[in-house]
């Protein structure tokens, strides 16, 4: 999966907006995370729903570390994240629920977004597909 990732950030961009690791310890990340001054969130269907949360995304403190649920997370996690949020309290994606989160805190913005250091680029089309490669 690493790979798959870094393989994306290579050719599309966003190297300094993402950053994906194999990590051995994931509580000293978190640690290290929130001493820096960094928010820490956690991704769960277990949280408080998004909806209730949105005034203090909007006031949220960067970096942000996002830590996505899966099935067996450690409870560690959900007693030492800043936050636990839910994009909804059923199952669903991880994929899926972090595009809703990065959605909700970058305000639709990030549609619009483009990585200087990308090496393909789309130019919008009403019909067709135009692509330019760099590099």
């Amino acid at each position: 999966m690493i790979k798959s990732i870094s393989k994306v950030i290579d050719s599309w961009g966003g190297s300094s907006y993402f950053l994906v690791k194999e990590i051995e310890n994931g509580k000293n990340i978190v640690n290290e995370w929130k001493e820096k001054g960094g928010t820490v969130i956690h991704l769960t269907m277990y949280g408080i729903n998004i909806n209730d949360l949105q005034d203090k995304l909007d006031k949220i403190k960067y970096p942000l570390l996002i830590i996505i649920g899966a099935e067996k997370v450690e409870g560690w996690y959900y007693h030492n994240v800043d936050y636990n949020i839910a994009i909804g309290n059923q199952p669903h994606s991880e994929v899926a629920a972090l595009a809703i989160f990065l959605d909700r805190i970058y305000k639709g913005r990030e549609l619009y977004m483009e990585f200087g250091d990308a090496k393909i680029k789309i130019l919008p089309q009403n019909a067709g597909k135009k692509v330019i490669r760099n590099g």
